[in-house]
This record gives structure tokens, C-alpha cells and sequence, in this order.
């Protein structure tokens, strides 16, 4: 979900980092920046009843039992038992289908393994965000449009933590067509079969955004990204990054193998354009067509 370029964009040249952009001919120009939380707990529901040969309660004695919760439910009648379970053949704890264990698995089978926190639980990159669409769309739009975009980098940054390559290509955060799927994680693909061959764990660490802008993509910029067989989209967001940032993998011997690297002094932007979009699973997030650097002919859209 952002990109995965080296050198360029539109600040000092850096020796990468998780950070992708292309320029509009397709050259890779700077790499992807990029989530730790646990499966959803699971309801486990226990039933109880009397111990074999207990001799079942009547009068007040049955209700105190049943108002009390201490024991299950008892039948009272004339002469006759409870329901008694001996402890051969008592119920075992029986595992809930909640909505947190679907909407896991649904996930699972996006590629999202762990499973990730809900969208009110997950921690957003900081950034500011701004509107330059001249009015074309509202300041509250743009305001919710921006945390959308902020969402997915939090489930982009989610996945590249924990290795999950198979939500990069899935369709579960942008287009999943090979064309966007090269323009927007090519580098993080690489990274992570590279850590997986080594028997290592890649280390991302992202770059910071310090600024997302809503601009709007013009019929000539949309021209070029249809003819690289890129979704168009009328809107986008210019992010200004800034160092530091890594992705390295460590080895199994614990040994430190750096993939790419920024300084705490380099600056970038790039150019992510898409549309919101509903998940039901991940919430309102913003669903990427494709990245450039602002660079370029790209560079007065991103007007940063």
C-alpha cells in the first residue's frame, strides 16, 4: 500500500527505503515505507452442573442456586432430579463463532495472518493533512478521505511487520491487477522473499509522513497512467515523507543484513492516487490504483 522506490522523488536521492515511487515512465524511483497485535480473544462459554450423586435442591434452596449463577439450571419437581452430569460425560468448553473469529478468518484468507486489530484499535501514522482540490471537495471530506488514507498505511505498515506478502497481492489494500501490483509493492516483494530465502525476518521501519495533500488528478496525468495500464482515478494524495527509515533482514544467526536506508535528513514525495472505499473488514480505507514520484510533469499536481 505505498510503494517501494528507490532514489528521487522530489527531495535528495537515498540509498532507498520502504518506499516505492515511479516516475510516469515507469522508472522506479524511491522505496516503500511501510503493522503488533494478536488474534481476537476468544468467548469461551463453560457449562457446570452438580457433581455425580448430589442430591438435587428444591424450595428456596433451588432458586438461591439459580439467582446466584453458581451452579446451571436445576429442575425442581415432585421426587424428581436435576439433570445431572456425571463428570465422565460433563461438556467441554465450547469455542463461540464471534464476529472477531469471522472476520479473522475472512482476513486469513486475505493474507492477514496474525490477525489484525480492528480499525478503532489500530495505531494511525501521524501526519497533517490538507486539501487542495480548490474547492472541489469540502474540508470534512477531505478530513475523513485523509484518515482513510491513514488506515490503510497503518494495515500497509501491519503487513509488512509481519511478513504477510500474500495481503499485498490479494486486493485486500489496492488493486490487485499485476500492473498496480508491480507499481506499488514490487520492492516490498522483493524485500520480503529476500528475508523469507535467507530464513531471516525483514525489519521495517517506515518513513515518517509528514504531510498528505487531497489534490486532484488532471485528464492529462490520467492519460499517462491509463496508457501504463493503471487504474485512473480524479483524486489523490501528495505525501511528504522524511527520515529516518529502514528495511533490513535479520538472519538467523542474529546477524543485521540492511536492504535500504534514509538518513533522518531525507525528505521525499510521492503521488498515491485511488478512491475511499468501505471495507468490511478493515473500515473506510483509501484503496490504491497506483503511486508516482513528484517528479516531473508529476510534480505541479503534487504542488507541495
Amino acid at each position: 500500500m505505498a510503494r517501494g522506490w528507490i532514489g528521487g522523488g522530489s527531495g535528495r536521492p537515498a540509498r532507498g527505503l520502504s518506499e516505492r515511487w515511479v516516475d510516469v515512465n515507469g522508472a522506479c524511483r524511491w522505496c516503500h515505507w511501510s503493522l503488533t497485535w494478536i488474534v481476537r480473544d476468544l468467548s469461551v462459554l463453560t457449562n457446570y452442573a452438580p457433581a455425580e450423586g448430589q442430591r438435587m435442591c428444591m424450595g428456596r434452596r433451588c432458586a438461591y442456586l439459580l439467582l446466584s449463577l453458581l451452579v446451571g439450571l436445576v429442575g425442581c419437581g415432585s421426587g424428581q432430579t436435576a439433570a445431572s452430569v456425571s463428570p465422565s460425560n460433563r461438556p467441554t468448553s465450547v469455542v463461540s463463532a464471534t464476529p472477531d473469529t469471522a472476520r479473522c478468518a475472512r482476513l486469513a484468507r486475505l493474507g492477514f495472518v496474525p490477525c489484525p486489530p480492528l480499525p478503532s484499535q489500530m495505531k494511525l501514522p501521524p501526519t497533517t493533512i490538507r486539501n487542495a482540490t480548490g474547492g472541489a471537495v469540502s474540508d470534512t471530506t477531505a478530513r475523513r478521505w485523509g484518515r482513510a488514507f491513514q488506515l490503510s498505511q497503518a494495515y500497509y505498515y501491519w503487513v509488512m511487520q509481519h511478513g504477510d506478502r500474500d495481503a499485498l497481492t490479494s486486493g485486500a489494500l489496492a488493486d490487485s491487477t499485476p500492473q498496480a501490483v508491480t507499481n506499488l509493492f514490487s520492492t516490498d516483494l522483493q524485500n520480503l522473499d529476500a528475508a523469507k530465502s535467507t530464513g531471516g525476518i525483514l525489519i521495517f521501519r517506515p518513513l515518517r509522513m509528514s504531510a498528505i495533500q487531497l489534490v486532484k488528478i488532471p485528464a492529462s496525468l490520467q492519460m499517462i497512467i491509463h496508457k501504463q495500464g493503471l487504474r485512473t482515478s480524479d483524486y489523490g494524495f501528495a505525501v511528504e515523507f522524511q527520515g529516518p527509515g529502514t528495511r533490513a533482514i535479520r538472519l538467523k544467526g542474529g546477524e543485521i543484513k540492511d536492504l535500504n536506508s534514509s538518513p533522518g535528513d531525507y525528505e521525499s514525495s510521492g503521488l498515491v492516487w485511488g478512491a475511499v472505499q468501505k471495507d468490511p473488514n478493515l473500515g473506510e480505507i483509501w484503496y490504491e490504483y497506483g503511486a508516482f514520484g513528484c517528479v516531473g510533469e508529476v510534480e505541479s499536481v503534487c504542488a507541495l
